[in-house]
């Protein structure tokens, strides 16, 4: 990378240089063709995970944006994203944003991901890690999972989908299902995957080309639905356009292939409602508006790098911790600060000027 750019970017505040595990450089917001999310650590670049383009009507989406060609049809995993990254033959991973990550580094340290590494060090794996992390919802059937979706080949280019099918079976790397090769104009055949990964609550699924170069994303109303049901609890800590997107994505949805109206305005209300009314009844206690996760780590300073990186957004409090095969269990509760301080006012009488 150019060191100009570098510097500049460092100067004007869009990266800045960050001393944890490594020391490196992080693009806090795109520049000048750098992704947001880049991280620098010496001469290894771990390119940032660009935003993939979102559908809201299939058969028009395709046609506009993935013209007459074949297709790969993956499942979208519902997690968090990361990068892994091998640096001076150790495993590392990174969040979205470009922040080495202490929990997701330990965790993939501990998978099978060696052999990969050790004949492709310069590549990088894209990812959705799901389960007992901080960011997703607590799991009894397992306690970590890591889905790799895309692999990066060090130069911030994706490697072609059937070179990375190949990988996943040479080096038993868990990744999404792949749900079928189609052709743009196979819109029935489409139609019919897209309404049964909605029948079976699914998130839906991400259409790539052959070489990798173009993809979408489509999703289902009741993953969007989903979402809303989630995420109404701490209503106030969402940005608004949150909702209105899952809003207008599922009413497209819905319009195009003329599903049940009356039915999926009546699993919205309801999502709204769910959260929400919950939220209300901790409010009018004078209590806090929370959610609860639950991690098992090895390594206690894990928890401490937790807590110093999201207590910026909300509060963290230990609920309980207890000794687990030479692991520690911890489950938490994150505290929606704006949420808890506009309920618990509301709920006491406070009155706003519309």
């Amino acid at each position: 990378m150019d060191v100009q750019l570098v510097r500049d970017a460092l100067k004007r505040g869009k990266a800045q240089r960050l001393k944890e595990d490594l020391d490196y450089i992080r693009f806090r917001e795109s520049f000048r063709g750098v992704e947001r999310g880049t991280v620098i650590i010496g001469k290894k670049i771990v390119w940032g995970y660009p935003h993939i383009k979102r559908i809201f009507t299939l058969k028009n989406g395709l046609e506009k944006n993935l013209p007459e060609t074949t297709l790969y049809a993956e499942e979208k995993i519902d997690g968090f994203n990361v990068r892994v990254a091998s640096i001076n033959g150790k495993l590392y991973g990174f969040s979205r944003g470009g922040f080495l990550d202490s929990f997701v580094t330990e965790k993939i340290r501990e998978l099978d991901l060696a052999k990969f590494f050790k004949e492709y060090e310069q590549h990088v794996l894209c990812a959705e890690m799901l389960g007992n992390t901080p960011y997703t919802a607590p799991s009894k059937d397992f306690d970590v999972k890591l889905f790799v979706f895309d692999i990066d080949d060090g130069t911030g280019q994706h490697i072609p989908c059937d070179q990375k099918y190949k990988f996943y079976k040479e080096y038993s790397i868990d990744h999404p299902p792949l749900l079928g090769k189609f052709q743009t104009s196979d819109y029935e055949g489409l139609r019919k995957l897209i309404l049964s990964l909605d029948k079976g609550n699914r998130e839906g699924m991400v259409l790539k080309t052959e070489d990798r170069k173009k993809l979408v994303k489509y999703v289902t109303p009741n993953s969007d639905i989903h979402d809303v049901s989630e995420a109404s609890l701490n209503f106030f800590d969402m940005p608004i356009g949150f909702f209105y997107q899952r809003v207008l994505r599922s009413a497209f949805f819905v319009d195009d292939f003329s599903l049940d109206k009356d039915k999926y305005a009546l699993k919205l209300g309801q999502a709204f409602y769910k959260g929400l009314t919950k939220a209300l009844h901790q409010a009018k206690k004078g209590g806090e508006i929370t959610e609860e996760f639950e991690i098992l780590i090895k390594n206690r300073g894990i928890w401490d790098d937790i807590q110093k990186h999201m207590s910026k957004e909300v509060k963290i409090e230990e609920l309980w911790r207890h000794e687990e095969k030479g692991k520690i269990r911890i489950r938490f509760q994150k505290i929606y600060k704006k949420t808890t301080k506009k309920l618990v006012s509301y709920a006491a009488g406070k009155g706003v000027t519309d």
